[in-house]
């Protein structure tokens, strides 16, 4: 399984409209508390805007999307359905605006909203990586050297921490996760815990 993410912050700013600027920062944002940095950053950067909408999509089922002032619905919801149509996950969004003088009426502050999303989209380089799921695992120091071969079989990404005894963590595409720690038992004749 592939999600479709972007690893780099991109900041674009689409024409003024009615004399409104908007600037629209993408990045990534692995974690919820990632994407509230990167509104705190934005915020910080620009503290005389007058708006910063901003949206998340960590993953399908853990989203979140807010209008910082603007009409209701009129902000964060086309943001969030950019980041859902183009089906990226793990990024944040934030628009800033910068009151020109002219209202722009409901519809014109959701075309306004979602095109600067839909411009920072589309100057980002998006990439598809494989979704993992981490297993870890306890086991003697002379396993470590053994298990290791086992995850790289298994296309695993190992990490480790030199506790007694040592965690292994094994980052393995997802769905793989039973497999591989099948052979990780088999291999250590038992003499692992998983935790």
């Amino acid at each position: 399984m592939k999600r479709r993410t972007i690893r780099q912050l991109v900041r674009v700013e689409p024409p003024k409209i009615k004399g409104s600027r908007f600037l629209a920062t993408l990045g990534p944002a692995r974690t919820e508390d990632e994407a509230k940095a990167l509104l705190a950053e934005v915020r910080a950067e620009m503290p005389d805007a007058t708006h910063h909408v901003f949206a998340w999509r960590i993953d399908p089922s853990t989203t979140r999307a807010d209008d910082d002032g603007e009409p209701s619905g009129t902000g964060g919801k086309p943001l969030l359905a950019r980041l859902e149509g183009h089906d990226l996950e793990q990024v944040a969004v934030v628009v800033t605006r910068y009151y020109g003088g002219t209202k722009l009426g409901t519809g014109g502050l959701v075309r306004a909203y979602g095109g600067a999303a839909s411009a920072a989209i589309d100057a980002a380089e998006v990439v598809e990586e494989v979704v993992r799921i981490r297993v870890s695992l306890r086991c003697s120091h002379g396993l470590v050297g053994p298990l290791q071969g086992v995850a790289a079989r298994h296309e695993g990404e190992v990490s480790m921490e030199w506790t007694t005894p040592p965690t292994v963590h094994i980052d393995v595409p997802l769905g793989g996760e039973d497999a591989l720690w099948e052979e990780l038992v088999e291999r250590a004749a038992g003499q692992v815990d998983r935790c």
